[in-house]
């Protein structure tokens, strides 16, 4: 980032990487929740459930790749490693139900990583909302896409 773009930020740039970093782990483990989970569901509303989970997948790694280029411009590096993703999580990874036709519990798990999200978000929307403009309005428009999200399934939920 070139010079006046860092002499704007007024938050401590480590810890705005920290949390930039935190949110690109779980935009990246949610995508691959998404994506693994409809791959592994059956049963009679697996193919209604399957592209929601698709679209909502490609949704999260666009987050991811929103986040990543702030970190770098940041003069940070996203999570090189794959294994390391859990540990910089926040909101952890919620894998498949073992009963791949168990698509209520499915749904509720899309729901549990949303909610996390949008708490998550809600409290950088905060946070950087005096201190570091371009990451607070990143913040605000992952958590306006979350809580959008949010509502699309609890309709879903409500008609299982």
């Amino acid at each position: 980032m070139g010079r006046t773009g860092k002499s704007i930020v007024r938050a401590n740039i480590e810890e705005v990487l920290s949390d930039l970093l935190k949110a690109y782990a779980d935009e990246w483990l949610a995508h691959y929740q998404y994506w693994v989970t409809a791959q592994w569901i059956r049963g009679i509303d697996a193919d209604t459930l399957r592209p929601l989970l698709l679209k909502q997948s490609e949704d999260e790694l666009k987050h991811a790749e929103a986040l990543a280029q702030r970190i770098i411009q940041l003069g940070g590096e996203p999570v090189l490693d794959f294994s390391k993703l859990l540990e910089t999580s926040g909101c952890g990874y919620i894998a498949p139900p073992k009963d791949p036709t168990d698509l209520r519990r499915v749904v509720e798990d899309v729901l549990k990583a949303e909610s996390c999200a949008i708490k998550f978000y809600n409290k950088m929307v905060e946070k950087y909302r005096e201190t570091d403009y371009v990451t607070h309005e990143i913040f605000e428009d992952l958590l306006k896409d979350e809580v959008e999200d949010e509502e699309e399934w609890e309709k879903i939920y409500s008609k299982l």
